[in-house]
């Protein structure tokens, strides 16, 4: 028999494909796809944080993107001339960045002229120019410190801040290149780079480094619940950082199909996990920030994906790479248009609301992305680096000058009802606006005390400067009154609330002879009980009361005054009814047995949460921003079992000042009632004063 041999069999086409080398690609429908996924996760999460808690990691996923599509740029470059021109990068930088969002700052401007209530003119104007300037994210972590800042209604320009985290970053990142390149010693006056693979290792140290730094203080930072974390650049440039080590990194191959599949797979389904499972009281950026990025670097890591398992069917679908390519104008667009929404309407979006929104969102997306973004990216006028510089800069000081519209038509405002609330300071209006049936305006005067425009600074600045952060593990304490020999000393204790009506008491005080001190606490109930919910502020809240009931143990004072804001949930003991009440009833009766008499001040009617902005928008017709008395008090047994569990306290009601019997006023002769969504302006609870007369003791 003749032995018979077989050829080898032929290599198949995949076989060829996995052996042969693969070029790096200049396109990533991988990267396009993450887009999709980062902006629609935004998108979700700005309509209805609801449905998406934690739909804020889609900017995660954005800087990790920038950060490996510019340092694989820079890469580029660098390991082929040795150098960097910056002129080159930050043009191409405008190019793709500022016409687009120049047009969208523009064109919120212009409509925030026509529909945006002055009270709220102030605020929008710092933060466009903020915008402009790329600052934005600088600006809002200023305003996440200060407390009455903090509780402002989001504007239009506040998704800015992203970018300007991004702009910062392109600024510096270069700069660490060609810091690296100096190290390296590698540039030749631009000719080939012999051996980059040691420039390669040194830009790994540097980025390592800053990410290491960046990650180690945004965890810090993060944990002691400081409001700066979220938007600082120092806490976010790690995200941006492990894109740009992933560059360096990369390498384009098909094979290890399998493993590849199953990382892309596991990094989309982390990043939609953490979008369901992050809320906004999870401390961010930290740890909690790795599941996004994490994430994000897998699917970029995984690359194309083929066979079985893969997700190209979907990220390579017509649908989600054309939401790629308009997702910055997406972003840039439906913001402005949701909050213009809130602003026009005054209340949350509903099904068909949402449809509407999306809609016009995306159809301005698409019309900028067409008229703006690929038009820029093809004139010849724009491709001259030098040229576009000065034209960025020329446009976005332009745009900056268009922002001072939006306070020069707020001082016209101003002055008119600064007039007016002049004439109402003359006389006490609030008794006949009360008798004429809860009229807004009495003696044909229609003008309106504070100034609605000012109302947010309406309280006693010496009160508000004794009043605690939220993050304060210590209350501070504070005299006013008659300091030196009192006859008494009443204390007042509680949180913002308790603050509103802390001026009359001292009005009272002066009059009796009696000294008042202060522990007033930002969002801290003065209670045994913690509050409901994971706010960071919680920890410090409870040590704060621990120390304040040890300080009015010691002191004693004759009389305790407290309040707080009953919307507040506290923490329930057991299976108590009405959680909290022990709490309360707890410290009220610790006062009470040391000697000290108790007042309990019920706290005042809630407000529509755009009550100010309404009677801004309604002047002349403020009764268009009154809330049903049943929805003005919902919720508040709390306070009446926790009464019941200490029956030597005296309480003071003042609803009747505030509500008729089917309706809680915005207005009320010639008052305006609240200078926030919380609080009641002090123009109008100092006109109570004769109510609190009664409701003090008389003598202590």
């Amino acid at each position: 028999m003749t032995a018979m041999t077989t050829a080898p069999a032929a290599a198949t086409p995949d076989d060829r494909a996995a052996e042969a080398p693969v070029r790096p690609r200049k396109f990533r429908p991988e990267v396009q796809a993450l887009r999709a996924l980062a902006v629609l996760l935004v998108v979700i999460y700005h309509i209805d944080p609801e449905v998406l808690p934690g739909g804020y990691i889609g900017v995660d996923v954005f800087f990790v993107i920038s950060g490996f599509l510019i340092t694989g740029h820079l890469w580029r470059e660098v390991s082929t001339t040795g150098s960097v021109s910056l002129k080159k990068f930050w043009a191409a930088r405008a190019r793709r960045i500022l016409p687009a969002s120049l047009v969208a700052t523009v064109a919120t401007i212009l409509i925030a002229l026509v529909v945006l209530p002055p009270n709220l003119v102030a605020i929008w104007w710092r933060q466009a120019l903020a915008s402009v300037l790329y600052v934005e994210n600088w600006a809002l972590a200023a305003d996440a410190v200060d407390y009455q800042a903090a509780s402002n209604d989001p504007t239009a320009f506040q998704h800015f801040w992203s970018l300007g985290v991004e702009e910062q970053f392109y600024l510096v990142w270069p700069l660490l290149v060609l810091l690296a390149v100096g190290i390296w010693g590698g540039a030749r006056g631009g000719r080939m780079v012999k051996n980059p693979e040691t420039l390669r290792r040194i830009l790994l140290v540097v980025f390592g480094a800053v990410l290491m730094a960046s990650f180690v203080w945004g965890v810090w930072q993060s944990l002691a619940g400081d409001p700066v974390a979220y938007y600082s650049t120092l806490t976010r440039v790690w995200e941006l950082a492990a894109g740009g080590i992933l560059a360096l990194l990369i390498k384009d191959t098909q094979r290890f199909g399998p493993l590849r599949n199953t990382m892309a797979v596991f990094g989309a389904a982390t990043i939609v996990a953490a979008a369901c499972v992050l809320n906004d009281g999870t401390p961010f950026p930290g740890f909690a920030a790795l599941a996004p990025v994490l994430g994000a670097c897998a699917v970029i890591l995984a690359g194309r994906t083929s066979g079985p398992g893969s997700l190209r069917t979907v990220t390579e679908s017509w649908g989600v790479q054309r939401i790629g390519d308009i997702s910055y104008s997406l972003y840039l667009w439906h913001f402005p248009v949701i909050v213009f929404f809130g602003v026009y309407t005054g209340r949350s979006p509903k099904f068909t609301d949402v449809m509407v929104i999306l809609l016009a969102s995306f159809a301005m997306a698409i019309a900028s992305y067409v008229l703006v973004e690929q038009p820029v990216r093809s004139i010849r006028w724009f491709r001259a680096d030098g040229r576009l510089l000065v034209a960025s800069l020329v446009a976005m000081l332009l745009v900056a000058a268009l922002t001072l519209t939006m306070p020069w038509k707020l001082q016209g405002i101003t002055e008119r009802w600064d007039a007016n609330a002049q004439a109402v300071d003359a006389a006490v209006t609030v008794p006949k606006g009360i008798e004429q049936g809860f009229a807004p305006f009495v003696d044909g005067l229609t003008g309106i005390a504070p100034n609605p425009v000012k109302a947010a600074d309406d309280l006693d600045p010496a009160v508000r400067e004794c009043q605690s952060g939220q993050s304060a593990t210590e209350t501070t304490r504070c005299e006013f009154a008659v300091t030196d020999n009192p006859t008494a000393t009443v204390a007042v204790v509680g949180d913002s609330h308790a603050a509103v009506l802390t001026e009359p008491i001292i009005t009272v005080a002066e009059e009796r002879g009696w000294r008042v001190v202060t522990y007033l606490h930002s969002a801290c109930p003065y209670s045994a009980d913690s509050q409901a919910g994971d706010e960071s502020y919680v920890d410090a809240c409870n040590e704060a009361n621990a120390k304040t009931r040890a300080e009015l143990r010691e002191s004693a004072p004759d009389l305790v005054v407290t309040t707080y804001h009953e919307s507040n949930k506290l923490v329930a003991r057991g299976s108590e009814e009405y959680a909290g009440a022990a709490g309360l009833a707890e410290v009220w009766n610790e006062l009470a047995d040391q000697g000290s008499q108790v007042v309990v001040l019920r706290d005042t009617p809630g407000a529509r949460g755009d009550a100010v902005a309404c009677v801004n928008k309604n002047y002349s017709d403020p009764s268009e921003c009154d809330l049903s008395r049943d929805r003005a008090l919902a919720g508040r047994d709390v306070v009446p079992a926790a009464l019941e569990a200490a029956p030597r306290v005296r309480v003071g009601d003042f609803t009747d000042s505030f509500c008729d019997e089917k309706t809680c006023h915005a207005v009320i002769g010639n008052v305006l009632v609240y200078r926030d969504a919380d609080h009641v302006s002090a123009t109008y609870v100092n006109q109570l004063t004769d109510r609190l007369r009664k409701v003090l003791p008389q003598a202590l």
